[in-house]
């Protein structure tokens, strides 16, 4: 090793703890500069030295950093930033600051770099001598052999030097993008970093209804609305690249009444509002989201805004979707849906099922330009043994094709969605942790905008420096294989309870920390996955 090589050589060894300070607050340097460091004085094969410092004593691992001696200029005593300091100069003008703990220790380290530089210099002398002696002679044979020969002839070792620091000088002319810098005048023009947005879409809900109407009330006094609660979740889905570049946008869109249907699930023992009471402070509560912001890096024709609804989990897809596809006398069936659904809402009010789908394009070209003239496709029944995302992207490839779409089971009934352009200085704007954004009015006119998270490809063109903490964890149960068990011989309405506890402990408790549904908490302790009713073998998709 390096060590036993310098001994053989009769060379100079040493080794020891040193504090060495940061030298990239060289302007200020402070005592909390200073980091304790093992340094050790190691010799090359060509006789020069290079001073290796390690986080501990051991020195067969590679170092974190070099000083390389054979470009110091000098070693001195500093005793103005700290105690028993000393620096060594370089040739490039930069120092190097240590300090050790006692003033003996720092004297010896001195004497020893100090040793090391005159012995280097005497060395470099004698060959030079000896060079100019044998000049005529070499000159000689040189021409001799070659038919001339530079004059000013160098040793291997100040070839190898001179290199190695050259090399140093240039490391930066690595970065293109520094080479166009013009320091030679002024200080250059910095401005903050701006953060970098895709084409912001703002998408508004505004109501969605059935065929299937009528009134909710006992007395039949109140509004015709939806029989039933109905959930929109909204998502941007890329089918080109066959990627969901989006979270979900979750809406309710129900009448007040509707609403109340559930009213006993939203808020309980699990389902506690937050401590600090965000929503309050911002004036959302009770905070029902109509208005979300979509941002979309790559836009093109083949991007689909789709609308998935759900509703409170009753029966099979096909038996609760049948009173919606008939268009003849609706008035004993709407009371027949009315007295399932109050049942239903009372008894499973936290749970969802796959309903219905619709979809439209957003883009009509590459450039993002919106398409805002398109309207939203007719309700499709969504098919039970079709509810994964591989399988909207299906949907979707033939969504341009009608007489494909025309194959599909029609809901009768609409959807009202529009999209437009939003400015990056939208006011009355919340980010999806739910923080303010600037020009955030508390108690503004109309709803809060909710910015959707968007899922950015990982591509070197789309990737941009974070610019604030965002500790999000998206969890999507898919499939429960059920099949192999034997106590439940048709086990039925299994649901995944999603938990984040504090531990592995058995008696951990759940965490506070999932976001909740439209009008409820911003944070619950439980989330659950829907699943379809009757199903031995359940495939779950994510809310």
């Amino acid at each position: 090793d390096a060590a036993s090589l310098g001994s053989q050589k009769g060379g100079v060894s040493k080794h020891g703890w040193l504090y060495k300070g940061n030298m990239n607050s060289a302007i200020s340097v402070t005592m909390r500069s200073f980091k304790r460091r093992y340094f050790h004085l190691a010799q090359l094969g060509d006789g020069s030295y290079n001073l290796n410092f390690y986080k501990d004593e051991n020195t067969s691992k590679e170092p974190k950093g070099t000083i390389f001696l054979d470009s110091c200029m000098g070693v001195v005593q500093n005793s103005k930033v700290r105690r028993f300091a000393f620096e060594l100069k370089m040739q490039d003008k930069s120092t190097f600051l240590l300090a050790a703990d006692s003033e003996a220790e720092m004297e010896e380290w001195i004497s020893t770099l100090n040793k090391i530089l005159h012995s280097s210099f005497e060395q470099a002398m004698q060959e030079k001598r000896n060079l100019d002696l044998n000049d005529d002679e070499d000159h000689g044979k040189a021409e001799i052999s070659s038919g001339s020969f530079p004059d000013n002839f160098q040793t291997a070792r100040d070839i190898e030097s001179k290199m190695r620091s050259e090399a140093r000088l240039k490391l930066f002319t690595l970065d293109p993008d520094t080479q166009k810098l013009d320091f030679s005048g002024i200080e250059p023009d910095v401005r903050p970093f701006e953060e970098k947005f895709g084409k912001r879409v703002l998408v508004s809900c505004h109501n969605l209804s059935f065929n299937l109407q009528g009134c909710i009330t006992e007395n039949e006094e109140g509004p015709t609305t939806n029989v039933e609660p109905f959930y929109v979740v909204l998502s941007l889905f890329d089918v080109q690249n066959s990627r969901k570049i989006s979270a979900d946008f979750h809406v309710d869109l129900n009448h007040p009444m509707v609403r109340q249907m559930t009213c006993g699930h939203v808020s309980g023992s699990n389902l506690e509002i937050i401590g600090d009471g965000l929503l309050e402070g911002l004036g959302l509560a009770p905070h029902y989201p109509t208005q979300g912001v979509f941002s979309i890096t790559c836009p093109h024709p083949e991007i689909f805004l789709v609308a998935r609804i759900e509703k409170v989990l009753q029966g099979g897809i096909t038996h609760c979707t049948e009173p919606y596809m008939k268009s003849s006398d609706s008035t004993k069936v709407a009371q027949k849906v009315l007295k399932n659904a109050k049942t239903a809402c009372s008894r499973l009010g936290q749970y969802r099922m796959p309903f219905a789908w619709a979809a439209r394009p957003v883009f009509k070209d590459a450039s993002g330009t919106l398409e805002k003239n398109a309207r939203f496709s007719a309700l499709y029944r969504q098919d039970s043994s079709k509810l994964s995302d591989e399988d909207m992207f299906k949907l979707l490839s033939d969504f341009r094709k009608p007489e494909k779409m025309a194959k599909l089971p029609v809901l009768l009934g609409s959807i009202d969605v529009t999209i437009d352009s939003v400015a990056p200085d939208v006011p009355n704007c919340v980010t999806s942790s739910y923080i303010p954004v600037r020009n955030f009015e508390k108690n503004g006119p109309g709803s809060a905008l909710l910015e959707v998270e968007e899922f950015v490809p990982c591509i070197a063109k789309c990737a941009q420096p974070f610019t604030i903490y965002k500790n999000h964890l998206y969890v999507y149960p898919k499939h429960l294989k059920y099949d192999g068990q034997k106590s439940f011989a048709k086990a039925r309405n299994i649901a995944v309870c999603v938990e984040f506890k504090d531990s592995d402990d058995d008696e951990a408790q759940p965490l506070k920390c999932i976001y909740g549904r439209p009008g409820g908490p911003l944070f619950t302790k439980q989330a659950y996955a829907a699943v379809l009713h009757h199903q031995q073998n359940p495939e779950f998709y994510d809310e």
